[in-house]
């Protein structure tokens, strides 16, 4: 029988949530660029790389740009979403996950936490 030694947790959706910080980033992009964007739309983004939301939320919007505009498309939402994420504090936790992972570590389990995002150094600090 195997016997479980770490447990690897998601940052984003599991130790805290920057869902609305997302949603607030796009939604000031799509503003600027006078797309109409609405949180049921940006439930169509999760998952998605920034480029391939921001490729949606054109698309949406009817509007085309050059790649070149894309990219900086990208890395304003970007910054202003990395703006936000400065302001993340251990209040913004997830219920309960602290509890639950100090369970863990007085069970002896090693931890671990893994995300995609390259954002995610920013989040942790």
């Amino acid at each position: 029988m195997k016997h479980i030694s770490t447990v690897i947790f998601d940052l984003d959706g599991v130790i805290t949530d920057t869902a609305e910080h997302h949603y607030l980033a796009w939604s000031s992009l799509a503003e600027e660029l006078n797309i109409p964007f609405d949180r049921e739309f940006n439930e169509k983004l999760k998952g998605m790389s920034r480029i391939d939301s921001l490729n949606m939320i054109l698309e949406h919007g009817g509007l085309e740009l050059k790649e070149e505009e894309k990219t900086q498309q990208a890395i304003k939402k970007n910054e202003h979403y990395q703006k936000m994420i400065k302001n993340i504090t251990p209040e913004d936790l997830l219920p309960g996950i602290i509890d639950f992972m100090k369970g863990i570590e007085q069970a002896g389990l090693k931890t671990a936490s893994a995300s995609a995002s390259r954002n995610a150094k920013l989040v942790v600090e």
